[in-house]
C-alpha cells in the first residue's frame, strides 16, 4: 500500500513539474497602466531630463508607463487650462504656484486631503509657502514639486570694492541698499547702484511684494476677500522701490527683468535683485564675475521676506487612473526622487539643502529667504489682479499722481475682483 501512495505521489509531482509550462504558457503579463503628464521646459535648465530619468524608475517599480510632454511656460498655461476646461488633458498637471486656485474653484482638479492624510507625506516636509501654496478654501488641490523665491540681493564685489565697501557685507536694511547704491552710481561712466524694472507679467509684482511683506504689509487680507495695498507699510514699500529709481539706470518703465539682469551680468549696475535660479545665467554670462548674494534688504526694524514662487503637481479631476496619478506625485515629492531635480531648487526641505550645498552658491542664504517667503495672493483671479498691481507701480514710478492716491484707486478695482 506504501510503495502504490509513493508511485502515485511521484507520478502527480511529474505531472506538475511537466504541466506547469502548458497551464500557464497562455497567461499574459500584467497590463501596463499608463499615465500622461504635462510639465513645463526649462530654458536654462534641463529639466525634462531629469524627470525622464525618474520617471523611468517609477515606470520599472509599478509596471506603468508614463509618457511627459514639455511646454514653454504661456504654451503649457494656455494649452492645460483649454484641455481641462472641456474635460480633458493629462492626468498630472504641472501647475505655476498662482495657477492652483483658478483650477481648483473651476473644479478641474482633485481635492487630496483624504490621499495626504493616508500616505507619509508631511506638510513639514516642505517649505510653508510651497505647502499653503497648494490649498484652496482650507484643502489641499496638490504637492509641491519645485520652489523658487524673488528675489535676492546679487552683489558685484568687485563695485563694492572700488566705492571702499567691504565686499563681504551687502545692505543689509533699506537705508543701506540706497546708500551703497547711490555711493556706486557713476552716471558719466555709466555706472548705476541698481537697476529696478516694471516690465510685463508680475516678476515686478514679485519683488515689489517681497517690500511690502517685509514691511509687515500684505497684498489682500487672509480671507481674500479685500486688499491691503493702500495700507502705510504698502504706501511705504512702494515709494521706497520708487527711490530706487533714482540710483537706476533711465528707462525704468520699458526696463523687463531680462534687461535688468543682462545690465548686471554687463558690471553696469553694483546690484541686482533677482532668483537663486540667477545663478545658472551668471556662470553662462559673466563666469569670471565676482559677485555674492545677501538676503532682500529690510526695514530697519522689519525682517526679510521675500514672494515664494514655483511649481505643484496636481492630479486632473477628469483622470481615469488617479490612484496611479497620486502614486506618481508620492514618488515625485520624496527627498530621494525630489534632489534630483536639476537646477530648480526640490521642494521638499531635506532634498532642498543637498541641492543647495551641491549647486548653489551661498546655500544658507538662499534656504533662510526660502524658509520665511509668503506666497502670492491665493484667489482664483491672481492674473488680472497682478496686472492691476503691475499698472499701480507703473504710474507710480511716472509720477501720475501721489502714491496713496494711486494705491487707493488700485484697491478699489482688485475689490470689485474679489467680491
Amino acid at each position: 500500500m506504501l510503495n502504490k501512495l509513493v508511485k502515485l505521489c511521484t507520478v502527480f509531482m511529474l505531472l506538475c513539474v511537466f504541466c506547469s509550462p502548458l497551464l500557464f504558457a497562455g497567461e499574459k503579463p500584467a497590463e501596463k497602466q499608463k499615465i500622461t503628464f504635462w510639465s513645463m521646459v526649462q530654458a536654462a535648465i534641463d529639466l525634462k531630463t531629469a524627470q525622464e530619468a525618474a520617471i523611468k524608475d517609477f515606470e520599472e517599480t509599478n509596471n506603468a508607463i508614463v509618457e511627459l510632454t514639455v511646454f514653454p511656460y504661456v504654451e503649457l498655461q494656455d494649452k492645460l487650462l483649454t484641455a481641462v476646461a472641456a474635460g480633458k488633458g493629462p492626468d498630472i498637471l504641472l501647475l505655476d504656484q498662482i495657477w492652483v486656485t483658478q483650477y481648483a474653484s473651476a473644479g478641474f482638479i482633485e481635492p487630496l486631503d483624504d490621499r495626504v492624510s493616508k500616505s507619509k507625506l508631511r506638510a513639514d516636509d516642505f517649505f510653508p509657502g510651497a505647502w499653503g501654496a497648494a490649498k484652496y478654501q482650507g484643502k489641499q488641490y496638490a504637492v509641491p514639486f519645485d520652489v523658487g523665491v524673488w528675489a535676492l540681493l546679487y552683489y558685484n564685489k568687485d563695485m563694492f570694492r572700488k566705492a571702499g565697501l567691504d565686499p563681504e557685507k551687502p545692505p543689509v536694511t533699506w537705508d543701506e541698499f540706497y546708500n551703497y547704491g547711490k555711493r556706486m552710481t557713476n552716471t558719466r561712466e555709466n555706472k548705476y547702484g541698481t537697476a529696478i524694472w516694471v516690465g510685463t507679467g508680475d516678476a515686478v509684482q514679485c519683488v515689489v511684494d517681497a517690500f511690502i511683506f517685509s514691511n509687515g504689509g500684505k497684498v489682500v487680507d487672509d480671507a481674500g476677500k479685500k486688499s491691503l495695498l493702500n495700507t502705510p507699510e504698502s504706501i511705504e514699500a512702494l515709494e521706497f522701490y520708487k527711490k530706487l529709481q533714482t540710483i537706476s539706470p533711465l528707462g525704468t518703465v520699458g526696463r523687463s527683468e531680462e534687461d535688468a539682469f543682462r545690465l548686471f551680468t554687463a558690471g553696469q549696475v553694483a546690484m541686482f535683485m533677482y532668483g537663486e535660479w540667477g545663478q545658472d545665467t551668471i556662470a553662462a554670462r559673466a563666469p569670471d564675475m565676482d559677485y555674492g548674494i545677501g538676503l532682500l534688504p529690510r526695514p530697519a526694524d522689519g525682517k526679510s521676506i521675500g514672494t515664494f514662487g514655483g511649481w505643484e503637481m496636481a492630479i486632473n479631476k477628469k483622470s481615469q487612473n488617479k490612484d496611479l496619478a497620486w502614486k506618481f506625485l508620492e514618488y515625485a515629492a520624496q527627498a530621494s526622487v525630489n534632489k534630483k531635480i536639476a537646477s530648480l531648487t526640490p521642494a521638499n526641505k531635506e532634498a532642498a539643502r543637498a541641492f543647495l550645498r551641491e549647486k548653489r552658491r551661498y546655500p544658507d542664504v538662499i534656504y533662510e529667504q526660502l524658509t520665511g517667503a509668503l506666497y502670492r495672493p491665493l484667489v482664483p483671479n491672481y492674473p488680472e489682479i497682478a496686472e492691476i498691481q503691475r499698472a499701480a507701480t507703473q504710474a507710480i514710478l511716472l509720477e501720475q499722481g501721489n502714491t496713496k492716491d494711486i494705491l487707493d484707486d488700485t484697491v478699489a478695482k482688485i475689490n470689485s475682483l474679489l467680491k
